[in-house]
């Protein structure tokens, strides 16, 4: 494979394979193998129940790659970046088992790209199926978890993941401002979360893949999380969109909160609180600050007005939905420019509400780069 002629998401991993000394990698992540290969494919299934296992992204140390997927997957990975892909059957009437099939179809890819055994094998140790894992060593393969290199090959963003990002900051964007204008007394959560899928699913032409929390009332916001119910919507209610929809393979996230009517007083305060830790967030990014240091920013912020979060104050994001580094204490992970990151401050009160804050924000040369486009008034 000429260097030249590389997608630069692949040739990362590559040089990661590289730096680790093993002799080819078997990623089995969904969002891993999305970006060695390109290969999209819906979450919310997860593995198929035809499929022996998760799909699987095989790449040499020159960037070579294969994709060893089910039959029913085939088109999705003919028209995605790799090399060389290998189906198995996916037998719905049950005369073989499909782990068989997609361990022998491992077992032909590992044979071509390491004809003689032995040697490492950079995997992931959270996604590997203990059959592979099994393969893999009976042929003489000594493991070498990946996770962390494969982690930091995809921290700073390429110029196509940051187009990508950056429409799905805009698709964030047009589903929060979307909320406050469908969110109202009488209605149900389930029917204003309709009216935001239907933002997304309009704008992608097909049906749009979604996490997050909606929650509406003093004690759904102060529980953190939740997905939208047939609770019915009252006046003074607060409401929290915390809305993550997929483009393309990659994750946009947001969070607002905003209130039917008129606010009390000390829901207010607390918006006002957390925005303030959310500004005083946004001020500290820079390339070098770490996530832990920006976390002790944001809690501080908050924690000198009365207030505090059970959570992370934010992570990283891209083909996943929560991507390395996370910004909470402990992680002394420094920034660095080319990085996309989501800062989410809350504050909790099971007689007040809660409140949550979320911003997507490029980490510039000098500073961050706010990429959302909603507002977060009360």
């Amino acid at each position: 494979m000429t260097a030249a002629l590389l997608d630069e998401r692949t040739s990362r991993i590559a040089a990661a394979l590289r730096a680790s000394g093993a002799r080819f990698a078997v990623l089995s992540g969904y969002d891993s193998v999305f970006y060695a290969t390109g290969l999209l494919v819906p979450q919310e299934l997860g593995v198929p129940f035809v499929a022996g296992g998760p799909d699987i992204a095989v790449v040499t140390p020159d960037g070579a790659t294969w994709l060893i997927i089910p039959r029913m997957r085939a088109s999705a990975a003919y028209a995605s970046r790799a090399d060389h892909v290998v189906e198995y059957g996916d037998d719905t009437l049950g005369t073989v088992t499909p782990i068989s099939r997609y361990v022998q179809a491992v077992r032909t890819v590992v044979q071509t790209v390491a004809p003689s055994g032995r040697g490492g094998v950079l995997v992931e140790t959270g996604s590997l199926t203990g059959a592979v894992a099994d393969l893999l060593r009976a042929r003489g393969h000594t493991l070498v978890d990946g996770t962390d290199a494969i982690w930091a090959a995809r921290k700073v963003k390429t110029a196509a993941e940051m187009e990508a990002l950056r429409n799905c900051a805009l698709l964030t964007s047009a589903a929060q401002r979307e909320a406050r204008r469908a969110a109202r007394a009488g209605r149900t959560e389930l029917e204003v979360f309709s009216d935001l899928r239907a933002v997304w699913d309009s704008a992608l032409g097909h049906r749009c893949e979604v996490t997050g929390d909606f929650l509406s009332g003093s004690e759904r916001t102060a529980g953190i999380v939740g997905w939208a119910t047939d609770r019915v919507l009252r006046e003074s209610d607060p409401i929290i969109t915390d809305l993550a929809p997929r483009l393309d393979g990659y994750w946009g996230d947001s969070a607002s909160t905003f209130v039917l009517g008129e606010a009390q007083r000390p829901l207010r305060s607390m918006h006002a609180a957390v925005t303030r830790a959310l500004d005083a967030g946004i001020a500290a990014i820079r390339p070098g600050i770490t996530a832990h240091a920006l976390d002790e920013v944001v809690r501080s912020a908050l924690a000198r007005e009365g207030h505090s979060y059970p959570h992370h104050t934010g992570h990283s994001v891209g083909a996943a939905s929560h991507e390395f580094p996370t910004i909470a204490p402990g992680v002394d992970v420094p920034l660095e420019e080319g990085m996309v990151i989501l800062l989410e401050p809350g504050a909790y009160d099971p007689a007040v509400g809660g409140v949550r804050l979320e911003w997507m924000i490029y980490v510039g040369p000098d500073a961050g780069e706010v990429m959302s486009d909603f507002p977060l008034e009360l």
